[in-house]
């Protein structure tokens, strides 16, 4: 037994060498890493921790986000601003043999997270933050007015003809949604005109800055056709149109507060909740959104007051 054990060992080192070190023999890496904590906030500390690959290692190589290189078997990193970041390990070994492990990590902003606040404090200037839709809209209807009776400061004023509309939009970054957080815009609104002569829309999740277009359910109200509505945007670019039991005042100002979670909708008017719905658009990735105000009918005219406006994500 023994003449034959070593004849074995003898003949495995012959078969080794010729096959240039055995190197077909071992198994090749295999890269894979965990990350902890499971859930991620922005400006917090993770780390990613690679001992979950196998293999004769030697070198583990990170690019994490947007190209930032690291290295080690544990990393700890933090992420300024939530979204969602690629994050590629490769593990190589004495042979020079090499894997790849690529995972997307999914940052959330914490409840409380301001996304965009507008007050137009800073008067006309305020104005070119609010790009005017180019498709129809008539720049010499819409400015900057001051209300020192209400109290309030200044305030984008639209004053559109009944034959065309007039839409203004700012870019807001829309972060990933965990379970159990929902988005929160507020609006301060006015009207200025006769209930059988005004129309507004506050549409405060656009994909693009057109309408219909797809996006979060939004209020429009039409003096002349359906009331106080919601819009619920359709996946071939329509809308259904759901009435609210509400009517704005003239000359008061009221606050709207629309709150998107997974799959619902709330829209809420001085308190008083006036619409519950769907949501139709998955919010868990984030993105870039377009807030628009101003005028959606062309049967309306529209002479309007927007005063401060916020969102934030809340839970």
């Amino acid at each position: 037994m023994k003449k034959r054990a070593a004849h074995l060992r003898l003949v495995g080192m012959l078969f080794c060498g010729l096959l240039s070190g055995c190197s077909l023999l071992s198994s090749a890496p295999v890269a894979d890493f965990d990350v902890s904590p499971v859930v991620l906030y922005a400006g917090e500390a993770v780390t990613l921790d690679a001992s979950a690959s196998s293999g004769e290692i030697v070198d583990y190589a990170w690019i994490l986000g947007s190209g930032v290189a690291e290295s080690g078997k544990q990393v700890t990193t933090s992420f300024a601003a939530p979204g969602v970041y690629p994050i590629d390990l490769t593990v190589t070994d004495g042979e020079g043999r090499s894997d790849t492990a690529s995972r997307d990590l999914t940052v959330y902003a914490r409840a409380g997270t301001r996304l965009f606040a507008e007050d137009f404090s800073d008067g006309l200037a305020a104005l070119g933050r609010w790009a005017l839709d180019p498709t129809s809209a008539v720049g010499e209807e819409g400015g900057m007015d001051y209300l020192a009776s209400d109290g309030v400061g200044y305030c984008l004023y639209i004053h559109s003809a009944t034959d065309r509309l007039h839409r203004r939009g700012a870019a807001v970054a829309v972060p990933p949604l965990r379970v159990g957080q929902k988005l929160v815009f507020s609006f301060d609104v006015m009207t200025t005109k006769s209930h059988a002569g005004y129309g507004f829309v506050i549409a405060p999740g656009r994909s693009r800055f057109d309408l219909p277009a797809a996006g979060l359910p939004y209020f429009v109200y039409s003096g002349t056709s359906n009331g106080a509505t919601i819009h619920e945007p359709l996946g071939d670019g329509s809308d259904a149109i759901l009435p609210v039991p509400f009517r704005p005042g003239v000359y008061e100002w009221h606050t709207y507060v629309f709150s998107y979670s997974a799959g619902a909708c709330t829209l809420a008017v001085d308190g008083e909740v006036r619409y519950t719905g769907d949501v139709g658009i998955d919010l868990s990735t984030g993105g870039s959104w377009w807030i628009i105000v101003g005028d959606e009918s062309e049967a309306d005219a529209c002479s309007t007051y927007y005063g401060a406006m916020r969102a934030a994500v809340e839970e």
